[in-house]
């Protein structure tokens, strides 16, 4: 039977930390169109936009917290 030997620490943390940061990104960049959005739309759009703004707010937060130490934004 062969056995394997494990070289170091594993890097999923790292591996995780590029896909944390992409998305950060992406949203950060998502919440900076909505803005616009918002300053363009009329009264009605107005709230609508704003939940969607908020709730992906959460959602970066969230991301930037990181699941781990290792993979915080911030």
């Amino acid at each position: 039977m062969e056995e394997h030997q494990i070289l170091g620490e594993s890097d999923w943390d790292e591996q995780d930390l590029l896909t944390i940061d992409e998305a950060g990104e992406r949203l950060e960049q998502e919440i900076a169109e909505l803005d616009k959005a918002i300053e363009a739309a009329d009264d009605s759009a107005v709230p609508v936009l704003r939940q969607r703004r908020d709730a992906i707010e959460t959602i970066r937060a969230s991301i930037a917290a990181g699941p781990t130490e290792l993979a915080r934004i911030d």
